[in-house]
């Protein structure tokens, strides 16, 4: 039932089922026949842009770049997928990302880019779940809490490419991934908008994102 609170596609399903006399469950049928389908609309609605502004809030840098008419049917589309169900990231808003990227990566690789770097961005912004690198105490790391989970921390479910992980003195955690955009300047700034100089002319680069202690997250982008 809360399914249909968020996915139009499931709402459509059960109707359809309903109407065509479909073999369901008697238990299953008599509920859904209670449901007021008109105020599940509604309701579906408010939850959706409730979703929306709960990832929006989380990362605004991601709704100035790639902008509403980009991110809200991305948004629609990931609260009716099987992955809004699945957590994969360490977070609702990776998650998110996760969705987004793979979504987009066979029409615009420019968008699937930034959504993957704003989404390592907002993995390493869960700091209770990092794990320091053996050679740290955790003690010292000035991450709260104890018995991080290094195995989870390090099982990322971004794909990273071939590139070899740099080396980042300091860093608790570090990730990449190719692009052909720089994405991030010579100071670390993240993009505004798809219109960004950064954005202009192509080349080859390996964009980095690192975790250091003290809730810190920097990206950078070395070219290649």
């Amino acid at each position: 039932m809360l399914r249909l609170m968020y996915s139009s596609s499931a709402a459509a399903q059960v109707l359809r089922a309903l109407d065509g006399n479909a073999a369901l469950d008697p238990t299953t049928a008599a509920v859904f026949a209670t449901v007021d389908f008109r105020a599940l609309s509604v309701e579906r609605a408010a939850r959706l842009r409730n979703l929306s502004r709960h990832l929006q809030r989380t990362c605004p840098p991601l709704w100035k770049c790639l902008g509403e008419e980009v991110l809200a049917p991305l948004v629609e589309g990931y609260a009716g997928a099987e992955a809004f169900w699945q957590s994969e990231g360490r977070t609702l808003f990776e998650n998110f990302c996760l969705y987004a990227h793979r979504t987009v990566a066979g029409t615009s690789r420019l968008h699937a880019d930034v959504l993957h770097l704003f989404g390592l961005i907002g993995r390493f912004s869960a700091p209770e779940l990092i794990a320091p690198p053996p050679d740290v105490c955790a003690c010292t790391t000035g991450i709260p809490g104890e018995g991080l989970d290094a195995a989870r921390a390090e099982d990322s479910p971004w794909d990273g490419g071939h590139l070899p992980r740099p080396v980042v003195p300091g860093a608790l955690q570090v990730e990449g991934f190719h692009s052909a955009w720089r994405l991030v300047d010579e100071r670390g700034r993240l993009p505004h908008s798809l219109t960004d100089a950064r954005f202009g002319e192509r080349g080859s680069y390996h964009i980095v994102v690192a975790a250091f202690p003290g809730d810190k997250v920097s990206a950078a982008a070395l070219e290649l």
